[in-house]
C-alpha cells in the first residue's frame, strides 16, 4: 500500500478531530416489580473519560422502559402472544413495522423483522432464543435506529444457520447473525449469545454502538462489524472467529468514517484473521484486550498473504490506556498511518513485529513487555518519552525504516507489508541519507535483546533522558547500535553490548562523554563490567546477557580530563534489573585499564590504548583499528 509520511504536528491535529466529549451524567435506577409490569428508570452515567473517542447520543445509554406502555410479545412457533400495536406475525416471522418499545420473551425458530421506516425501535430482549436456519435471527431492513436492550438477568441466544434461502443469486445480504442496515445500539446489563454460522455474529451497515452488556459471539467470519463506526463504551465481550476479524469497521469510501472507538470494556478475541480492525482510525480511551490471532506467534501454518494483527487501522491509531495481552501470529499492533501509546500495560508476542507505525510511532509511557517478534517497535520516527520497555526481537529491536513507498521494506515473515518492496532497509553505498528517519529517547527505561541489530535507523539517533540498555547480535553481520546519520548522547545512561565486527557507538558530536570498549576476546554472557571513577565509585556496573565483544557505556558521570577504572568480573551486590545494577556495591573484580578522557567519545581496547575510529567497526575488515 502506497502512503505518505505523516509529521507528528499533523498526529497531533488528528488526535484532537477525534477525541468526542460526553456529558457529564448521574446514574439512578428505580425498579418496580409485579407481576405483569416493571420500570425500569436509568439516566446516563457515562463520564467524558469513559466516552472519550466514540460517538454517542444520550439514548445510547439509556436502558429504561415502561413495561406498561410497551407492546409485549410472547415467542412462540405456533403462533406468538402480542399485547399492543406495531407489530404482526406471518410464517414465523414477526414484523415490526412502527417504531415505540417491544419487550421479547421466550423461543422461537424464525425471524425478528424490523421496518419502521425513519423511526427509532427500543426492542428489549428479557431472556429470548432466537434460531433462523435460513437467515438472520433479527433483521432490520429499516429504521432511524435500533437500541436492543439486554434486560436485567436476562440469557439471549441468537444463532442462524450455515446456509441464507435469497430470492436471487445477486443478493448477498443480510449475512449476520444479527443484521441491521440502520444504526444499531446494544445496552443493558444482561447477556447475550451470538452464533454466526453463515458469516458474521453482528452487523450494522451504519453506525454501531455498544456501551453495556455481556456479548458473546462465535462467528464463521468477523464476530462485530460496523460499516461506518463502531463506539464502545462498556462492556464484557468474548468474540471467536474462524475466518474473519473479531471486531470490524470497513468503509473504505469515506475519510471520516471507517473507525472504531474502544472506550472501556473488557475484551477477549480469538480471530482467524485480524483482532481489531478499522480501515481508517482506531482510537483507545480503555479498554482490557486479550487477542490471539491464529495459532498465536509460532504459527507456521498461515497464508502469509492474509492478515493476522491484533490491532489494525489504515489510519492513525491512538491508546490511552487499558491492559493489552497478545498472542499474534502477525504484528500485535499495525498502523499504515501514526502509532501514539500514552499509557497502558502491554505484554505482546507477535509472529512479525511488535508494535509497528508506516509513519511515527510515539510512546508517551507505559509498561510494554514484547515477549517475542520479529523486529520489536518499527515506524519511519520512534519517539519514546518515558515508559518501562522490554523488546525481545529476532531481528532488529527498535528500527527507524521504511515510509514512503519508493524506499525499502524490512524483509520478515509476512514480507513487504506496506513499506514497499523487500529489501534488506539498510542504506546502500551512494544512496543518501534520509535524514526524515530517527530514533528519539527522551525518557523511561528500555531493555532490547535483539540477534539483529540492537537500535537501527535510516538516519539519526538521539537520547536526552532515561536508560536504554541493549544487548545486541552476537554474530559480526550486525550491532548493538547501527544508524546511518549519527547518534547524538545528550543525556541519560547507554549500555549497549555485543559483537564488535560492525560495532558502532555515539557520535563525537554528543554533549555527554560515551566509552566505546573493544575486548581482545569474546566475554561471556554474564561478565560482569565496572567502570569506576577516582574514588572508586562505581559509574556503571553491567552484566550483558549475552556473550559480547564490544560494549558502548554512557553516564552522566563520565566526563572529559577525568580518569576511570575498567573492571571485569566479580561481584555486585546492588539492586540488578535487565543486567544493570544501581545502588552498586561492586567488589572483586579483575581491573583491566586506567581510562583517560580524552573526548566526548572515547574508543579503546581492554587495556586502555586507544581505538583511532568508531564506526562499523572502526576500519577496514569489521575490526577495530590498531
Amino acid at each position: 500500500m502506497k502512503i505518505n509520511k505523516f509529521g507528528l504536528t499533523a498526529l497531533t491535529i488528528l488526535l484532537i478531530l477525534f477525541t468526542g466529549c460526553a456529558k457529564e451524567e448521574t446514574n439512578s435506577l428505580t425498579t418496580a416489580n409485579s407481576s405483569k409490569e416493571q420500570s425500569v428508570s436509568v439516566q446516563e452515567a457515562k463520564k467524558t473519560s469513559e466516552t472519550k473517542y466514540g460517538k454517542y447520543d444520550d439514548e445510547d445509554f439509556d436502558e429504561s422502559y415502561d413495561e406498561k406502555t410497551a407492546t409485549k410479545i410472547e415467542l412462540i412457533d405456533s403462533g406468538s402472544k402480542i399485547e399492543g400495536s406495531g407489530v404482526s406475525e406471518k410464517d414465523n416471522t414477526l414484523s415490526i413495522t412502527a417504531g415505540g418499545t417491544y419487550i421479547l420473551t421466550g423461543s422461537y425458530n424464525g425471524q425478528i423483522k424490523i421496518v419502521a421506516n425513519d423511526e427509532t425501535v427500543h426492542l428489549i430482549l428479557n431472556t429470548v432464543t432466537i434460531t433462523n436456519d435460513t437467515s438472520s435471527a433479527i433483521y432490520v431492513e429499516q429504521a432511524k435506529k435500533v437500541i436492543t436492550t439486554l434486560a436485567e438477568d436476562s440469557k439471549n441466544s441468537l444463532s442462524d444457520g450455515n446456509k441464507y434461502n435469497f430470492t436471487s443469486t445477486e443478493e448477498t445480504e443480510p449475512d449476520a447473525t444479527f443484521f441491521s442496515k440502520d444504526d444499531l445500539t446494544i445496552n443493558g446489563t444482561g447477556t447475550l449469545e451470538v452464533s454466526g454460522n453463515y458469516s458474521n455474529g453482528i452487523r450494522s451497515k451504519d453506525d454501531l454502538v455498544i456501551t453495556n452488556g455481556t456479548i458473546n459471539v462465535t462467528a464463521k467470519n468477523n464476530a462485530i462489524k460496523g460499516k461506518d463506526s463502531i463506539s464502545i463504551a462498556d462492556g464484557t465481550f468474548s468474540l471467536k472467529t474462524t475466518e474473519g476479524d473479531g471486531i470490524q469497521a470497513n468503509n473504505s469510501t469515506e475519510t471520516d468514517k471507517g473507525w472504531i472507538a474502544l472506550d472501556g470494556g473488557t475484551f477477549t478475541i480469538y480471530s482467524g484473521n485480524d483482532g481489531v480492525q478499522a480501515e481508517t482510525n482506531l482510537s483507545i480511551a480503555q479498554a482490557d484486550l486479550k487477542i490471539q490471532t491464529a495459532d498465536g506467534y509460532e504459527d507456521q501454518s498461515i497464508d502469509t498473504t492474509a492478515s493476522f494483527k491484533g490491532l489494525k487501522a489504515s489510519g492513525n491509531i491512538v491508546i490511552d490506556e487499558g491492559n493489552f495481552d497478545f498472542n499474534t501470529a502477525d504484528d500485535a499492533i499495525h498502523s499504515n498511518a501514526a502509532i501514539s501509546i500514552n499509557n497502558g500495560t502491554f505484554k505482546l508476542a507477535s509472529g512479525d513485529d511488535g508494535i509497528h507505525a508506516d509513519t511515527d510511532l510515539l510512546i508517551n509511557n507505559g509498561t510494554i513487555n514484547i515477549d517475542h517478534s520479529y523486529e520489536g517497535l518499527e515506524g519511519a520516527t520512534v519517539i519514546i518519552n518515558d515508559g518501562d520497555i522490554t523488546v525481545n526481537a529476532s531481528d532488529d529491536g527498535i528500527n527507524a525504516a521504511g515510509g514512503s513507498s519508493d524506499e525499502a521494506d524490512q524483509e520478515g515473515p509476512f514480507g513487504a507489508d506496506s513499506f514497499g518492496e523487500p529489501g534488506t532497509g539498510t542504506r546502500q553505498p551512494g544512496e543518501a541519507l534520509d535524514s526524515t528517519k530517527f530514533i528519539e529517547v527522551n525518557g523511561g527505561t528500555i531493555y532490547v535483546n535483539a540477534d539483529g541489530d540492537g537500535i537501527d535507523s535510516n538516519g539519526d539517533v538521539r537520547m536526552t533522558a532515561g536508560t536504554l540498555i541493549v544487548n545486541g547480535p552476537t554474530d559480526n553481520g550486525n550491532a548493538a547500535l547501527d544508524y546511518d546519520g549519527s547518534f547524538t548522547m545528550d543525556g541519560g545512561i547507554l549500555a549497549a553490548s555485543g559483537s564488535s565486527g560492525m560495532a558502532m557507538s555515539a557520535s563525537d558530536i554528543s554533549s555527554q562523554v560515551t566509552l566505546s570498549l573493544y575486548f581482545d576476546d569474546t566475554q561471556k554472557e554474564g561478565t560482569l563490567v565496572n567502570l569506576s571513577n577516582g574514588a572508586g565509585d562505581t559509574i556503571l556496573s553491567f552484566a550483558p546477557e549475552k556473550s559480547f565483544s564490544h560494549i558502548s557505556i554512557s553516564s552522566p558521570e563520565l566526563k572529559v580530563g577525568e580518569t576511570v577504572t575498567l573492571f571485569t568480573g566479580g561481584k555486585d551486590s546492588g539492586t540488578e534489573k535487565n543486567g544493570l545494577y544501581s545502588d552498586s556495591n561492586y567488589s572483586s573484580g579483575t581491573e583491566l585499564a586506567k581510562i583517560s578522557i580524552e573526548d566526548v567519545l572515547t574508543s579503546v581496547d581492554q587495556t586502555g590504548a586507544e581505538v583511532s575510529g568508531n564506526q562499523m567497526g572502526g576500519g577496514p575488515g569489521g575490526q577495530p583499528p590498531k
